[in-house]
Order: structure tokens, then sequence, then C-alpha cells
């Protein structure tokens, strides 16, 4: 029997080939991991309060309780405003009532004055050396009355003057004159000018 003397050759390891398999594996499971990874930040990031939110929230409310609190301090401040603004027309209206009404205009300085000068019936056509003529438009017993006679005189341009008597029964009176004249056109001219802008004057005589 013959035997075969050739070396016997062993069998070569056959090494495993490489497939695809594994690493698209690998990459599937990367991206569950990364995945899951992302949805539990997401979900702790939306659970957790924001503190930009909190801020924001902080503000408003603190603008909203200032808000009250200023409410309240305006209707406070309001009834004092309107308690001060009504004050002084109180003050005016009870100053009103306590203040005296001023005397009417007595007619008497219009009407003859027999012992301080006497009237002149119509328009003297001629003064002589010796006589003096006045232009009296009001007497008064207070001499603040004869001043702002006087005053509104001298705003349209008249001058005047105030001159003091003692009359029976009546006391002194301050009469506001205009003159004397030295002729009788000029008194007569003086006299139309107050009618003009509705001053009454009365002729008045003093020898």
């Amino acid at each position: 029997m013959t035997r075969d003397y050739r070396a016997k050759q062993n069998p070569r390891h056959r090494r495993p080939a490489r497939t695809g398999g594994g690493t698209i594996l690998g990459i599937f499971i990367g991206l569950v991991l990364g995945l899951g990874i992302a949805a539990a930040v997401f979900y702790y990031i939306s659970r957790t309060p924001s503190p930009f939110q909190n801020a924001t929230g902080q503000a408003k409310n603190t603008a909203n309780g200032n808000g009250s609190a200023a409410s309240p301090t305006a209707a406070a401040d309001k009834p004092r405003f309107d308690f001060y603004k009504i004050l002084p027309g109180a003050e005016e209206a009870k100053g009103g009532t306590e203040r005296k009404s001023p005397e009417p205009k007595s007619a008497e300085p219009r009407a003859a004055e027999t012992k301080a000068g006497k009237p002149v019936e119509g328009k003297p056509t001629d003064i002589k050396g010796s006589e003096q003529y006045f232009l009296q438009v009001g007497s008064y017993a207070q001499v603040g009355d004869a001043e702002n006679e006087r005053a509104k005189l001298a705003l349209l341009g008249f001058e005047a003057s105030i001159q003091a008597a003692t009359l029976p029964e009546k006391g002194v009176r301050h009469r506001v004159r205009l003159g004397p004249y030295a002729s009788a056109e000029e008194m007569n001219r003086n006299k139309a000018e107050l009618g003009k802008r509705g001053v009454e004057a009365t002729v008045i005589k003093n020898p």
C-alpha cells in the first residue's frame, strides 16, 4: 500500500468577512441616544421656569403695585386739591358778604349847597374878575371815594381837585371839582365834554 508522503496542507483559518451591519447598528444606537438626551434636555428646560420670564413678571407686578398704590394717593390728593381750590372762593364769598356796599352818591352835590356855593341855572355867558366858577362832579363823606372819582376823571383827561367843607347836620363833605375857570366859554366846553363821557357836572359859583 502506497503512502502519500506529501506534506499535508494545513487548512487556513478563514477570517470572518466584515459586513456593514455593525456600522449601521452603531449609527442607529447613537441616533437613539442623541434623541433621548435632546428630549430630556428639552423636558427639563420646559419644566424649569425661565429667569427672564420671572424678572419680566416681577417688573409687571411691581408696576401694577405702584399703579394701585398711586391710585389711592391720587384719590387722596384730589380732595385736598379741591379743598384748596374751593377755599379761596369761600373766602371771597365770605369777604363779599362782609364787604360793605359803597354808599350811593348823594344827589345833594348836584343840588344847591347854599352855604358853600351857589348853583347857577343855565350857562353863564360872562365871568367877572371877582367871581369863581367850578364844575362839581361829586360830594362824598369818605375821602377815599372822592379820590376814586378824581382818578376816574384823570383817566378821562380832566384834572380835578378835592375840597373839604363842613356842612350843617352832614359833617365833612369831600367835593370833587374842576376849575376855577377864567372864562365861561372854557367852563361850558368842559361841561359838555363831561356830559359826552357820561359824567354829570353842576356849575358852582363861589364869590
